[in-house]
């Protein structure tokens, strides 16, 4: 990676500044052994002064350059407003809602691919991807106008099993969904007929994930948040931007890294290795091969595997979709052995200046709980945490549902299923989060 000039000198400084710091100690060592044997050491002082000398003048030096750096204008992220799911085009003409099928799934996905709150999970292809790897009930509802304009679309997936209930989400497994809509009027019908569709199933809610606050005047959880980078043109600009720890610690990283891959399906044995051991690691079940082998192959070009190695060996691995300016990392593990590496820190950088290099423009490190680690980590990159905002179609008097980690109930199985074998967890795992959101 090129780097300005300057910059290079800069740290070729700071490198010579702390091996003459190491040479000093050497020398003050020498020195109190002369004294020790009854010499002077008068020729080890005389080059400690030396040192101590041209220590003093290259951290005046430094100290010069960077506050002459600071004085530059650098390239800094900027503030950003999630894009609305609900916009305010006006309409003057009467909509029904029904379940997209045949050519109309065609018309969805153009109308997904030019909608600006949209994600890569609205599109007509996830919602066939679910069905197909776990057979799961799914209707993508459209609102269309008596002249067969679409208006707006909705994706609703339900699930239903004896451990967890009879529930639908838009969109389980993904960070987002929920309503697209040319209006606030069309949202709320397409609701009204998941709604519908709901109670003829007989599940007890309806749960939309939303990036914005569309004000929709449902039950609402936000206790999770995600971060989302404005990315320059060049990953330079971005590592000028970086403060000194952080490019110390990416630094670090790199002397670990042993080699690192960007690809697709010919990844996925060492990905899952990865994964599915950390997964085991978190408590939380692991999803199949076959989960991600036919995600890659429906996102066929926008998804990719990172594999990142030491020693020739997988100690880190991530999933990256890409969708019109956006870049999102859902899925990311470092298995814990190597936790006092840098390889994370490589691993996230190596991904930014993939990013930068096909030319997204924001990054989306993905969901997180406020003030976790996994908040910190990505909070360090100088990304913007933005608030995700659920909502809950609930019959009367139901409060909001509490599948999650944090639930006092799952504890106890979160503490028993990192016990488990890694083989035991790959074998059970899969039959577990196909019924989870």
């Amino acid at each position: 990676m090129e780097r300005d000039i300057s910059l290079v000198g800069l740290e070729d400084q700071k490198h010579r500044l702390d091996r003459l710091k190491n040479e000093k100690g050497r020398l003050g060592r020498l020195v109190n052994e002369a004294r020790r044997s009854g010499g002077t050491g008068d020729h080890w002082i005389s080059e400690f002064r030396d040192v101590s000398q041209e220590i003093k003048r290259l951290q005046k030096l430094i100290k010069k350059q960077v506050n002459g750096a600071e004085v530059e204008k650098k390239w800094a992220p900027e503030t950003i407003a999630p894009p609305p799911a609900i916009t305010e085009k006006p309409l003057d003409k009467p909509v029904s809602v029904k379940p997209c099928v045949g050519d109309m799934l065609i018309a969805a996905d153009e109308y997904v691919g030019q909608h600006p709150g949209a994600a890569v999970w609205h599109r007509p292809l996830i919602s066939s991807f679910i069905k197909q790897t776990y057979g799961h009930k799914a209707r993508y509802l459209c609102a269309v106008t008596e002249c067969g304009k679409l208006v707006g679309i909705l994706p609703v997936v339900r699930l239903n099993s004896r451990l967890f209930g009879n529930f639908m989400v838009s969109m389980p497994f993904f960070n987002y969904g929920g309503v697209l809509a040319d209006n606030a009027d069309i949202a709320h019908q397409l609701i009204y007929a998941a709604d519908q569709w709901r109670r003829e199933e007989g599940a007890k809610h309806l749960e939309l994930r939303f990036l914005q606050d569309n004000k929709l005047g449902l039950p609402q959880r936000t206790d999770k948040v995600t971060f989302w980078l404005p990315l320059p043109d060049q990953s330079d600009a971005l590592w000028n931007s970086f403060k000194p720890k952080l490019r110390a610690q990416i630094r670090r990283g790199n002397r670990d890294l042993s080699s690192l891959s960007i690809g697709g399906s010919e990844l996925l044995d060492e990905f899952y290795k990865v994964f599915s051991v950390n997964m085991r690691d978190l408590g939380t079940p692991v999803y199949s091969r076959a989960f991600f082998r036919n995600l890659l192959a429906g996102l066929d070009g926008q998804a990719w595997l990172v594999v990142a190695r030491i020693g020739g060996r997988a100690a880190g691995c991530a999933f990256l979709t890409g969708y019109r300016e956006r870049m999102e990392i859902p899925w990311a593990s470092t298995l814990r052995k190597q936790s006092h590496t840098g390889i994370n820190m490589i691993m996230y950088w190596k991904i930014l200046e993939f990013a930068i290099e096909h030319k997204f423009k924001i990054f989306d490190f993905g969901r997180c709980t406020e003030n976790a680690g996994t908040y910190r980590f990505k909070e360090q990159w100088g990304g913007q945490p933005i608030a995700l905002h659920w909502d809950y179609v609930l019959p009367t008097g139901e409060r909001l549902p509490e599948l999650n980690p944090d639930n006092p109930k799952f504890r106890l199985l979160i503490a028993a299923w990192r016990k488990l074998p890694v083989w035991a967890a790959n074998l059970l795992g899969p039959r577990i989060v196909r019924v989870l959101p």
